[in-house]
């Protein structure tokens, strides 16, 4: 194959990967957006593997997040050259690597055709998603997202994660490769491997058709709880100016009165950022909040900024749970933050600093217990923090009996918070519990245990709505075992990476395979 061919195979595979994914979702295209990758891929050299490995990520990560480079020049209030900057950089660093270790790896998986080998490709694509989630912090556009919506598949998220979903894609198209490219006595091989991999995914559909019956056959139990969600759809320069510190109020004030007017919930939720003051040390600002809440006894919970004393220097990203008369009942400081956004690891880099009345960084926050809210204990993860399952699974373990999380999208753009939103409800799944979201600009939503949307607002929308939601205690397979598939899929990889080496042993492979 010619190098101007792999290039385009390898392209044209990033493209349809990005197409799987919102706003597009033409999800079916996963099912083979892998394929002309694992085809360019078989036979290149070590060299030109890596290339294209790491063209791959490119292409890929350009088709999913086109919005990226606008988003960050318009966060940061600089040039478009800033942003691509920042999207090379993080393409590059945080997710190349990792696309890259696969391509080489791919060589030696497929090298000796063999009914298992789209199961072993699958593992070590498995792997190399797990090492760029937790080595990198990089969980954005993993394969099995592009397939949330298609409710049968994605119930195995209860045993294995998001990297469930992606093994059963992984190996389909790692099937489809190898029976394109079987000849003479390899495709006895092809196609026993077809029938494994198509038997994979049906006890996989199997699994999930079954979860999703004893879904319907649960009822609707007499402890359903109203919530409410307000989405004020402010202008980010509102958000973050310091001259309107506080200035928003009166929008989510006014909101949630006509909210509170009719059948009014027990509890209605703010998005993060909803308070541009520091609440603490606002008591005319939590008796205006008490003036809408306590005629109908709904307590609140609204994320803001939280300074540590008064003359500190540290400064949270939080989220408060305020009772019908305006006391803060508790408080959930933001653990897992945003670099160059909520903090920043070079500082001096001053042109990426955004100022916030007095806070200049945040401070990650301490682990803290669920709120006991009038609709049971909640526990928080404030925005990109649901894109992390560990900390759904904290916040379970620490006994929380449905999800919050409060969401800053007022910056980005609809088809990043439609990603963003299918990341979120995959962590109901894992954890079965009910999700509430209360976004700044949409979607606020709430997600049942099965991944399903109940009601959602539109992006970009002024809006406040209501929905139900059942506290659960019951706790998964993932719950208890976290990422061990993923764990073990990375070990199935490196095993069958070294049989392979062995076998074709290493001098033999240098004068077969020389670098480019």
């Amino acid at each position: 194959m010619s190098r101007l061919v792999s290039v385009a195979l390898t392209i044209s595979s990033g493209a349809l990967y990005g197409l799987s994914y919102p706003t597009a979702r033409l999800q079916l295209l996963a099912w083979v957006a892998l394929v002309p990758f694992f085809l360019a891929l078989r036979g290149a050299r070590l060299g030109w593997s890596l290339v294209l490995g790491w063209l791959w990520t490119t292409s890929a990560a350009w088709a999913v997040g086109d919005w990226f480079a606008t988003a960050v020049a318009r966060y940061y209030q600089q040039p478009l050259v800033v942003g691509l900057g920042f999207f090379v950089g993080v393409s590059g660093l945080m997710a190349a690597p990792f696309y890259m270790t696969f391509a080489a790896a791919y060589r030696t998986l497929v090298r000796r055709s063999a009914p298992t080998t789209p199961l072993v490709v699958a593992a070590a694509w498995v792997a190399a998603e797990l090492a760029r989630t937790r080595l990198a912090g990089n969980p954005w556009a993993l394969f099995g997202y592009s397939q949330m919506g298609i409710d049968t598949l994605v119930q195995v998220a209860d045993l294995a994660g998001v990297y469930g979903v992606t093994f059963v894609l992984v190996a389909v198209n790692a099937a489809l490769a190898q029976l394109l490219v079987a000849r003479g006595g390899e495709r006895r091989a092809a196609v026993l491997s077809g029938m494994l991999t198509i038997g994979v995914a049906g006890a996989v559909l199997a699994y999930g058709s079954w979860r999703l019956a004893a879904a319907e056959d649960s009822g609707r139990p007499a402890e359903m709880v109203r919530v409410g969600m307000v989405q004020a759809n402010l202008e980010i320069g509102a958000l973050w100016n310091a001259d309107d510190y506080g200035r928003n109020l009166d929008v989510y004030l006014q909101l949630t009165k006509d909210l509170l007017r009719t059948n009014p919930p027990p509890i209605v939720f703010w998005p993060e950022s909803a308070l541009t003051f520091f609440l603490e040390d606002e008591p005319l600002y939590r008796a205006a909040i008490a003036r809408v809440l306590a005629p109908h006894g709904a307590e609140l919970v609204a994320g803001g900024p939280r300074a540590d004393g008064a003359e500190s220097h540290t400064y949270y990203n939080s989220a408060f749970h305020i009772s019908p008369t305006g006391r803060i009942l508790g408080v959930y400081d933001k653990q897992r933050l945003v670099p160059f956004a909520e903090y920043f690891p070079w500082r001096s880099l001053e042109l990426l600093r955004r100022r916030f009345a007095r806070v200049r960084e945040f401070t990650a926050g301490a682990s803290q217990p669920p709120f006991r809210t009038a609709a049971g204990p909640a526990g928080v993860t404030i925005c990109n923090e649901a894109m992390f399952p560990e900390i759904a699974s904290e916040r379970v373990r620490e006994g929380a009996r449905f999800l919050v999380d409060p969401a800053h999208d007022t910056w980005l753009t609809p088809r990043f918070s439609a990603q963003q939103f299918d990341i979120v409800r995959l962590r109901a799944v894992e954890q079965r519990r009910w999700l509430v979201r209360a976004s700044t600009s949409g979607p606020s939503a709430v997600v049942d245990p099965w991944g399903r949307v109940i009601v959602s607002t539109a992006f970009e929308t002024r809006t406040a709505v209501t929905g139900r939601i059942i506290p659960r205690d019951d706790v998964t397979p993932y719950h208890r075992v976290g990422d061990a598939f993923a764990a073990g899929c990375t070990l199935v990889a490196i095993a069958a990476w070294l049989r392979g080496r062995r076998r074709s042993g290493a001098g033999s492979a240098r004068q077969r395979m020389p670098y480019f």
